[in-house]
């Protein structure tokens, strides 16, 4: 794939194949044509009245989801942010978006003694606490931060909210150990020196998750690549092919955190750009090792060369087999340069979360950036010129699939009918009996949905819902008695998403 980020700046490049096969079907009348006419005029008059159906199926399901988190970065701007606290807390705090996934990063600047193979992952005798004012934080480096800052989000994320999966991505591997040593990017298929550098790259990773069990903070996944294609941009990056990259994973790390006594520490491969890069990049790997299947929900190629950015609108499934892994998105955002805080940008990401878990079965989904020290729709918390917090659009949208969907929970199915430009997705608990259906309507018109539950029924349905105008965080806007046994309705508003939560009867 091909992307430019305000992060990354970046190209990629990404084949993408797709079919569309269309059925139909016709039923031979006497009709004549003034007949046929009012007949259509009749049957459209009748679907307008009876608006879109939708068919909820308890026990037609698909995939377990594992959750929804963000990356805990730009790490010195959160470390250093006075209100570090509260942004944790709106991220993965009871109050907040209650997100359950914490994505780190390998940093590549780690002291790294190979003969131990300890790597130490913050500057001695400086606490995680210390003040940020002071001589003592100020005199580290710029690298020695960005080591600190990193250990304290991951550990007061875990210590105050408990936050059950962290996973950490690798951006470049130490330039020690890259073909060219003197860059950081990934330009000139500058990658890691497989013939000096394997053995020791793989047991860097290890050693980092070692050292990070050693303070408490369980790293539950690692990631030896992130985007592995980018051959373009100037930032930490670094060149992988498929066929390397998946060697590495089962000849080097997959041995190297055994031997550090990490049999459980899972790997997750292989974070390309975009959902279609992923398919094609995984279609040729060997996965043997990899425990979770990863893609990035950006734009394919096709359509950045038409100048398009930011979150991919139209993914689609993967076409190889996945061995029932499961597949996540392990980061996604707006990255087209122009600040939404708005409907219009929460939309955006509710068509694309919508699409990759309801369409493409995702299990995960991890926005990229949990905050910023600007405006930026690459965030979901923003700061203001004035140091005061924005929570654009995005926030809310991400809350109703995280406050509601939990780890544990299975996408069930849902049969729609006259389909209004809605988008429908249902997930239940199958221990509680507890399940949402999540619905956007990107349109200008309210839209009259009609929902019918099969396999079970329900009482009142609570209706949680973030609009153009909306105060608040997806607001609880009163709840929906059924009009008849296991059948409710409901008016959509225009650029909404709404969650619906009820519990089986």
């Amino acid at each position: 794939m091909i992307r430019i980020k305000n992060k990354h700046n970046c190209l990629y490049a990404i084949m993408a194949f797709s079919s569309i096969v269309l059925f139909g079907g016709c039923k031979k009348t006497a009709l004549n044509n003034e007949d046929l006419a009012s007949s259509n005029i009749r049957k459209a008059a009748a679907a307008a009245d009876t608006g879109v159906t939708a068919t909820v199926d308890w026990n037609q399901t698909f995939q377990k989801i594992d959750g929804f988190g963000a990356f805990g970065g730009r790490i010195v701007p959160f470390f250093e942010s006075a209100k570090r606290d509260s942004i944790l807390d709106y991220l993965w705090g009871n109050s907040g978006l209650k997100l359950n996934i914490l994505r780190g990063k390998v940093l590549h600047t780690y002291p790294f003694d190979q003969q131990s193979r300890v790597v130490s992952i913050k500057p001695s005798n400086v606490s995680i606490d210390v003040d940020r004012n002071s001589a003592a934080y100020q005199n580290l480096s710029a690298d020695e931060k960005e080591q600190l800052g990193q250990v304290w989000i991951l550990k007061k994320a875990k210590e105050r909210f408990q936050v059950p999966f962290i996973l950490a991505s690798t951006w470049t591997p130490p330039l020690s150990m890259k073909t060219d040593p003197s860059s950081i990017s990934g330009k000139w298929f500058n990658g890691l020196n497989f013939s000096t550098s394997s053995t020791n790259f793989a047991r860097y990773l290890a050693g980092f998750v070692k050292s990070f069990k050693n303070e408490g903070i369980v790293i539950n996944a690692i990631s030896p690549a992130n985007e592995p294609e980018n051959v373009f941009s100037d930032w930490d990056a670094s060149y992988w092919t498929s066929k390397n990259l998946g060697e590495f994973i089962s000849n080097n790390l997959r041995p190297a955190l055994n031997e550090a006594g990490l049999q459980t520490t899972k790997i997750i491969s292989s974070e390309n750009a975009a959902w279609g890069t992923a398919n094609s990049f995984l279609s040729g790997m060997d996965k043997s090792n990899v425990d979770i299947l990863a893609g990035h929900g950006y734009v394919e190629i096709s359509e950045i060369i038409s100048g398009k950015r930011g979150f991919n609108q139209s993914p689609s499934k993967w076409t190889f087999g996945t061995g029932g892994k499961p597949m996540w998105v392990t980061e996604a955002s707006d990255d087209g340069g122009n600040y939404d805080s708005g409907i219009e940008g929460g939309l955006k990401l509710a068509a694309n979360m919508h699409k990759l878990l309801a369409e493409c079965d995702a299990s995960a989904y991890v926005f990229w950036l949990g905050m910023l020290a600007i405006q930026n729709n690459e965030s979901l918390i923003c700061t203001r010129p004035n140091g005061s917090l924005e929570f654009p659009k995005t926030y809310d949208v991400m809350g109703h699939y995280s406050r509601f969907v939990k780890a544990g929970y299975q996408r069930i199915n849902v049969a729609v009918q006259n389909g209004g430009g809605l988008l429908l997705s249902a997930y239940k608990d199958p221990q509680t009996g507890k399940f949402v259906m999540i619905i956007t309507n990107s349109g200008t018109s309210a839209v009259q949905l009609n929902i019918n539950l099969t396999g079970f029924s329900s009482g009142p349905l609570n209706n949680f819902q973030t609009t153009a105008t909306s105060s608040g965080h997806w607001g609880n806007v009163g709840a929906i008695n059924p009009i008849s046994a296991g059948a409710y309705s409901i008016s959509i508003p225009a650029k909404s998403i709404s969650t619906l939560e009820g519990t089986k009867q």
